[in-house]
């Protein structure tokens, strides 16, 4: 992926910048003042139930759409007044795709490479380039009708690298897919975020949002009800820390002085492991110390947080 941005006349760190953006539809508020942004290189999950706004802000990001108010920039320009050339550099996947079925594989990518106005010869190698990514090279002749539902959503992936895009914005990239495709839709979106390319995810998906983005902000009703790093707003839904502790010689002694502690609750114990609730790093560290101390040998501590689905439910059902 190119990630120049030589086009660009400002600092490019901030990739997408939403600032108090509302957007309503008569009495209806799709968007109610929301507030975020994707870093260069960041891999961006946009998450919320069926009617949150969600397809309201990715219309309104490409400029398909005029939020009522609000800043949007996207690689440091105002999307209302320069849409058209923010699109060049960015490959967009909508929850619909929209291939002409009776055409071969590689005559929709033509079509797609001449909206951007690739040149014959370029064009001819990008087509290519962007099979050999997808692994549908040996398709390209194949109508569209043909192709199974992940093939076709390989082939909107290829679609959307078309022009080289620094910003790629998907929308429920794997909705649909048998889990086989969904696995290697997830894995080649990862190897392009790898690459350098900044990621704009939407999808309700969690679990495979979870293997792909790090960051995420959740909307609800038009509002922002919770972002940050994953693991972040993963910890802030509950005060404690659950921890699974591995310990060799795991004796009664040991049990009983655990349960002794102040701000150590344990809740299993199972063969070597030890399941327990802890109020704080410090109640960890006083539980593997009095383990050492009367002989045991701690081999694994691990800390439990809860999965983004449950980071999810919790968030939009403190925001309902």
């Amino acid at each position: 992926m190119n990630a120049s941005y030589k086009y660009l006349d400002r600092d490019t760190a901030r990739v997408i910048e939403v600032s108090d953006l509302r957007k309503s539809y008569g009495e209806i508020k799709a968007l109610d003042g929301i507030t975020f942004e994707v870093k260069e290189g960041e891999a961006f999950a946009f998450l919320g139930p069926n009617g949150a706004g969600k397809s309201t802000t990715i219309k309104i990001l490409m400029g398909f759409i005029r939020p009522d108010s609000g800043d949007v920039r996207i690689f440091g320009r105002d999307v209302g007044r320069e849409g058209k050339l923010i699109r060049k550099k960015i490959g967009y996947i909508p929850e619909d795709l929209g291939f002409y079925e009776s055409l071969s594989v590689q005559d929709n990518l033509d079509f797609y490479a001449r909206l951007f106005g690739i040149p014959t010869l370029e064009r001819k190698e990008r087509i290519r380039e962007v099979l050999e990514i997808v692994d549908l090279l040996d398709r390209k002749g194949s109508k569209v009708r043909e192709l199974s539902r992940g093939m076709k959503q390989r082939l909107a992936i290829a679609q959307s690298l078309i022009n080289d895009p620094d910003l790629l914005i998907y929308d429920e990239p794997t909705s649909g897919l048998d889990p086989r495709s969904s696995y290697e839709i997830r894995e080649l979106i990862k190897r392009l975020v790898k690459e350098g390319v900044t990621l704009f995810l939407s999808s309700h998906l969690l679990h495979d949002v979870e293997k792909v983005c790090e960051v995420a902000a959740i909307i609800n009703k038009g509002r922002l009800i919770g972002k940050g790093r994953i693991e972040e707003l993963s910890r802030g839904i509950r005060r404690d820390l659950i921890v699974k502790i591995s310990c060799m010689n795991l004796t009664r002694k040991i049990l009983d002085g655990i349960k002794g502690l102040d701000g150590v609750d344990l809740e299993e114990i199972s063969g070597d492991t030890i399941t327990l609730r802890a109020r704080d790093n410090d109640s960890v560290a006083e539980v593997v110390s009095l383990m050492v101390r009367n002989g045991g040998k701690v081999f694994k501590v691990e800390h439990l947080t809860p999965d983004l689905e449950e980071v999810f439910l919790k968030l939009v059902g403190d925001g309902s």
